[in-house]
């Protein structure tokens, strides 16, 4: 909201005029959601890295990390997810000098809860499997905040990750359950949102494609109510994705029309190459071949300009299909297969296993 970005702003300048360093960072520390939340992650980086020069060698551990950690995220939130890996990684190798008792809060939760959970996220995209996996099920073992609610919804939001990535649909419905029963009771509407998201995520994949899409719409609109930016891309592409599978195919192009005109207005590209693959698979539905190819391509370009891995597999992966249409059969499965071959993972990661099932159809 205004007010609060208003007295945020307030709150720099006051603390601009102290001579405590500390102070300085905790206020650049409360300005970091309500940038990502307005777009502007660009004029994050820039008070963060004012922060770190003027302060790094008088700021505690924990604060230095929080700095590091914020950096990271406004950094996942424009799709540049190595310098997103690189400063998480700062950021929680610091954090494990404080004893827990000195971390500090960040967003609601403790810092490093937030921290761990995007750090996996990023190593995800980068398509860095295991050790996304293992990062998550570090959070989970070193996790001992159950009396802390808020805390306990972002862990187990780390576990739907976790669960959606490997097809666990029965159990991740379960820990989406729990999310929404804990923010119901204690008024979290954004996390709330997002406990729907998964609800629907693991409903769609266990038989309830329509209940799927009323909760990715609900979350949706849950999410916007809170006039926020950043994440909107990503829950915007589950409930498209969903549309495409129930084939309402003008639905899912609005939907991405909306997005569109956000990310335009905003420094917001964390799932842009998702965005161009969307239309591209919208374009293949419409039996427009060679739209959909060029769509897939430019995705697939985007992706590796982010070095987005997961991204460039999915888009390649649907691209293969529209190729073989076209008669370019061995192109298609040779270009998947290149894709496939970069990933070394002993997970059944579920957009390898969709690639590889790709793969043998195109006798591969």
């Amino acid at each position: 909201s205004e007010r609060l970005g208003k007295t945020l702003e307030d709150a720099r300048l006051a603390a601009a005029n102290t001579a405590s360093v500390e102070l300085q960072c905790d206020v650049a520390l409360s300005l970091a959601p309500f940038f990502y939340a307005t777009g502007r992650n660009h004029d994050y980086l820039t008070l963060a890295e004012e922060q770190l020069a003027n302060g790094a060698d008088l700021l505690p551990t924990a604060y230095l990390s929080g700095l590091w950690a914020t950096k990271g995220i406004a950094h996942s939130n424009r799709g540049e997810v190595p310098l997103a890996a690189e400063a998480l990684r700062k950021a929680l190798d610091l954090i494990d000098r404080v004893d827990p008792s000195r971390r500090i809060s960040f967003a609601g939760a403790d810092q490093r809860v937030s921290a761990q959970a995007y750090f996996s996220e990023s190593l995800m995209i980068l398509g860095f499997f295991d050790a996304a996996v293992e990062e998550k099920e570090r959070l989970m073992r070193n996790f001992d905040q159950l009396d802390k609610p808020f805390d306990l919804a972002w862990h187990l939001l780390v576990q739907c990750q976790l669960c959606a990535l490997v097809g666990q649909y029965e159990e991740l419905l379960d820990n989406a359950t729990k999310i929404v029963e804990i923010c119901e009771r204690h008024g979290y509407t954004a996390r709330r949102s997002s406990g729907i998201r998964w609800r629907g995520h693991a409903r769609s994949h266990l038989g309830e494609l329509d209940a799927g899409i009323d909760d990715a719409r609900e979350s949706m609109v849950l999410w916007r109510g809170q006039g926020v930016v950043f994440h909107t891309p990503e829950k915007a592409c589950e409930l498209c994705d969903l549309l495409l599978r129930a084939g309402r195919i003008e639905d899912a192009s609005q939907m991405l029309d909306d997005v569109d005109t956000l990310i335009f207005d905003t420094d917001e590209a964390s799932y842009l190459a998702e965005c161009i693959r969307l239309r591209g698979q919208i374009a293949a539905d419409r039996g427009d071949l060679t739209g959909a190819a060029h769509l897939f391509e430019t995705a697939i370009a985007t992706a590796r300009r982010q070095q987005a891995r997961l991204f460039e597999l999915r888009a390649t992966t649907q691209l293969a299909p529209v190729l073989a249409r076209q008669g370019r059969v061995h192109e298609a499965a040779t270009r998947l297969q290149a894709v496939v071959h970069t990933f070394d993972t002993r997970y059944p990661i579920v957009d390898l296993v969709a690639a590889q099932r790709e793969l043998a159809k195109l006798g591969r």
